[in-house]
């Protein structure tokens, strides 16, 4: 008899391979590209603009996104049933070996995410012996919440207890609920709950990608060229979300379903902090996050840049917009 964790990986890969059918009923056209992200955050908010002014058209692509719990995103690359990823936790497994694949693309120069925990919690003391909602268990955001926690004297295996809930809407849903008592939530929801009355706990932020295109080895030297045309594809979309507030304020209504325009427009806001159209990374960063994943993972191996980042395509991409003057 299976176990109810069992029925419910089946019935969540069910749902993926569903979805992957109806994905291919399609415009002939146009190549299918699938990317999984961990959260419809404001890390995906150019592609999604890239998709509707037609530039993935243009390259002959329709980029598709599944938004799926972080694990299930890196089994689906892994699994080769999804060409890209933009779950962050897919460069550990990289950084350990567990996955031959490249950053192709940094959408973000940090992460947008908030500690947001409930009106009565005044201080990081405050949340011992209460529960923390995380995405899962060895996730982005379960990793990310234990540093936080050790920032401040928080033992987050004895203090506190972690409760794996799933995505941010999730996790914001278990917050309002009393469920828990905090949660990193993505900029979206955690700008909505400051607003309805919760209470942000800032932190130093720990070096991590943000929202990263990661493609495999496989992919990348077998459809080079598809990839080169994705990438000059999300950079359009980068670029005409930076310069044209009102159209990306309105996306991120549309897209995140945000009915309050003032809402909106503090992620858009919040977005720019951490706007990086070009999609590259400084190699000091590269370096730190390397080493950060090496120390966290505990890899005795020596890592170099190249084995886990080939960011060439984007800087390709952004020479020729600048070198023929591309404007949205």
């Amino acid at each position: 008899m299976l176990s109810a964790g069992k029925i419910g990986w089946l019935v969540t890969w069910a749902v993926i391979l569903a979805l992957l059918s109806l994905a291919t009923q399609t415009d002939a056209q146009l190549k299918k590209v699938r990317l999984c992200a961990p959260g419809l955050g404001s890390g995906l908010m150019h592609a999604y603009g890239a998709k509707e002014r037609g530039y993935f058209a243009k390259e002959g692509l329709d980029l598709d996104v599944l938004v799926a719990r972080g694990q299930i995103c890196t089994m689906a690359l892994l699994n080769g049933q999804m060409e890209l990823s933009s779950n962050p936790n897919i460069f550990d497994a990289m950084v350990a070996g567990r996955f031959k694949g490249k950053v192709i693309y940094v959408s973000a120069k940090s992460l947008g995410h908030r500690f947001i925990v409930a009106p009565e919690i005044k201080n990081f003391d405050g949340l011992k012996q209460k529960t923390i909602a995380v995405s899962t268990f060895g996730g982005l955001t379960d990793m990310l919440t234990r540093e936080i926690l050790e920032q401040h004297g928080v033992n987050p295996t004895k203090d506190v207890v972690l409760l794996q809930i799933g995505t941010p809407d999730v996790r914001y849903a278990a917050l309002k609920a009393g469920t828990v008592k905090a949660a990193l939530l993505a900029s979206t929801q955690g700008l909505q709950a400051v607003k309805e009355g919760f209470r942000e706990l800032p932190y130093q932020q720990p070096p991590w990608l943000s929202s990263p295109v990661v493609a495999s080895d496989e992919l990348l030297a077998r459809e080079r060229a598809m990839l080169r045309g994705l990438v000059r594809a999300i950079e359009k979309g980068h670029i005409f979300y930076g310069q044209n507030p009102p159209a990306a304020i309105a996306l991120i209504q549309k897209v995140q379903r945000i009915e309050n325009r003032a809402v909106a427009k503090q992620i858009y806001d919040d977005d720019m902090l951490r706007h990086n159209p070009g999609g590259g990374l400084e190699e000091a960063s590269m370096r730190r996050v390397v080493e950060r994943a090496r120390e966290m993972l505990k890899v005795q191996k020596n890592v170099e840049l190249g084995d886990v980042f080939d960011l060439s395509l984007a800087k390709e991409a952004e020479a020729e917009l600048k070198r023929i003057k591309w404007e949205p």
